[in-house]
């Protein structure tokens, strides 16, 4: 039994008008802004982002806790005989993907943001093609 599926060009209506191997007309970065701006991948709620609470607004963007995995040395005084091993951290960070224009202005180091009900304080910030990352961190910054 076969299924019948429909063409491609139905469930993909570009397939229809461009023609294979070709290009669309703008540069990579013109592509990566009219993704920004479409919420196709990034900000997009069933791919990589969801809804969020920040600072009282519900926002879509990527939230996640910054965990790290470190190689820790045991010395092997009781046994005489040295190991490295893996152990994972969890840490006290997070790391938040922000649309510049849902953010409304430029995260300061110190800022407390208040992400889901956490309250958390920027501990550094990049603005990189109208996505600013923010480095949170779970008590003030000194």
């Amino acid at each position: 039994m076969t299924a019948d599926y429909p063409p491609l060009e139905e469930i993909f209506p570009n397939l229809a008008t461009e023609k294979p191997g070709t290009v669309s007309a703008g540069s990579l970065k013109e592509d990566a802004a009219n993704d920004l701006t479409k919420r196709a991948v990034w900000f997009n709620d069933l791919e990589l982002a969801g809804y969020h609470s920040v600072n009282g607004s519900k926002i879509l963007c990527v939230f996640d806790r910054y965990d790290t995995a470190i190689a820790a040395i045991d010395s092997g005084r009781d046994s005489g005989k040295g190991s490295s091993i893996m152990a994972g951290l969890q840490s006290d960070l997070y790391l938040l993907f922000i649309r510049e224009d849902e953010y409304g202005g430029a995260p300061r180091i110190g800022q407390a943001l208040t992400v889901d009900g956490r309250k958390l304080y920027v501990q550094g910030s990049i603005l990189y093609d109208g996505v600013h990352e923010i480095t949170l961190k779970a008590g003030a910054v000194r």
